[in-house]
């Protein structure tokens, strides 16, 4: 084959492969005008507001930002550094959702049973 030859081979064969691209997108949404139902229907999961949810709980963005607001709630501005310091001490390793959430109900719970004791009002 001559270098002409090739070209024309290799154009072809991309024109299939975008074909080919083209046919797929247009079974799967085909596939999405029905409703397929069931507990696997992987499209009604990626619409439900449970599966948004969790994906708002599993975001480390979100939770930081969730414990800065209880820190500033209860006047600690500078707390939040030293939080994520405790908690990478704590856990060996950097802080995730989870841990910044629990971390975040036990400094929660601490403030409310010290507000008790010492009978502080806001």
């Amino acid at each position: 084959m001559n270098v002409e030859q090739m070209r024309r081979k290799a154009l072809e064969n991309s024109k299939a492969k975008q074909q080919q691209q083209k046919d797929f997108e247009n079974q799967v949404n085909q596939m999405s005008k029905h409703n397929v139902g069931g507990l696997y229907d992987v499209r009604q999961i990626m619409k439900s507001q449970q599966f948004k949810e969790q994906k708002n709980h599993y975001n480390i963005e979100q939770a930081r930002s969730e414990l800065e607001d209880l820190l500033q709630a209860n006047r600690l501005y500078k707390f939040s550094h030293d939080t994520e310091e405790f908690i990478k001490k704590i856990s060996g390793r950097e802080a995730d959702s989870y841990t910044i959430r629990e971390t975040g109900k036990f400094i929660s719970e601490l403030i409310n049973e010290i507000k008790a004791k010492y009978e502080v009002k806001e």
